[in-house]
Order: C-alpha cells, then sequence, then structure tokens
C-alpha cells in the first residue's frame, strides 16, 4: 500500500497538470547517439551524463546533470518535463570523448540536431567518417571506448 502512495505522489509531483485534467505539456527529449569513433558504429551500454548549463554557457553554482545508458541502438535518451536549459554538455562518464565541442545549444539540436566533429587528438586517430546524420533532437558523439587500465590512468590525472 505505501508503495502505491508513492507512485502516486511521484507521478503528481512529475505531472501536476494530470490532477486537474490539463494536457500535460510536451516534454522535450534529447537523444544522444553514441559512436565507435574508429567504425563509426553505435556502442551499447556506455554511460553518458548530461549537464545542463547556464544561459552563458556557464556552469551555475549547482549545475544539474542527467545520466543514461545507451541502448542496443547506441542511443541514451534525456527526457526535459520543464523546458531544458539553453546549453547542454555531453559527458562520456567511462569513455574519452572524441568530439571537439562537447558543449551545445538546446535549440539547434532540437531544430535540426547537431553532429560533433571530431576532435584531433591521437587517441581519436585514426578515425572514420561517420554517416550518421542527426535528425532534429539528436547529438551525434564519437568516443574512445577506454580499457581498465587507460580508465586507471585517467583517474590518476
Amino acid at each position: 500500500m505505501r508503495e502505491l502512495l508513492f507512485v502516486a505522489a511521484t507521478f503528481l509531483l512529475l505531472e501536476p497538470d494530470a490532477l486537474f485534467g490539463q494536457a500535460a505539456s510536451s516534454a522535450a527529449e534529447i537523444r544522444v547517439v553514441v559512436l565507435n569513433y574508429k567504425t563509426g558504429r553505435p556502442l551499447a551500454g556506455r554511460y553518458i551524463a548530461l549537464v545542463l548549463l547556464g544561459p552563458d554557457g556557464e556552469y551555475p553554482n549547482h549545475a544539474g546533470a542527467m545520466t543514461s545508458k545507451s541502448g542496443a541502438d547506441g542511443i541514451a535518451v534525456f527526457r526535459f518535463i520543464a523546458a531544458p536549459p539553453p546549453v547542454v554538455s555531453v559527458v562520456a562518464l567511462d569513455d574519452y570523448e572524441c568530439s571537439k565541442e562537447v558543449d551545445f545549444s538546446t535549440a539547434e539540436i532540437l531544430q535540426r540536431g547537431i553532429a560533433g566533429e571530431y576532435a584531433d587528438d591521437n587517441i581519436c586517430k585514426p578515425h572514420v567518417l561517420s554517416a550518421w546524420i542527426p535528425k532534429p533532437g539528436q547529438i551525434v558523439f564519437p568516443i574512445h571506448r577506454l580499457n581498465i587500465l587507460q580508465r586507471i590512468w585517467r583517474g590518476l590525472l
């Protein structure tokens, strides 16, 4: 019984319009397509964080972050109940980002999608040109999957 009350209370907190019979506001969704930098293929099971930045692209005092794990299709999904922030930053939690840019305009993502350009970095070479064309709401993000020794070394730096 207590679990049922908790679920109902959580639903009402997340969707208060449902209590008054109003249509729920359109929620935004950002999808991060995680690609292997060498093959250009989607990577499943990779942890991605989306850091919510302020309007000026700076980290506010209490920057929020959302985390997601990429599915079998290599896509990590982030859903916003309220309007998303104007700028978001993508962080590969266990891997190395092979994108020049990690901060992206939310308006641009939602309107036409964004493909991260490959960084000119030795750890991300050689890379293939990706055949992925981003759709509205998508960020195509290349990463270098680190092995356990590389993760330990990265943690020490």
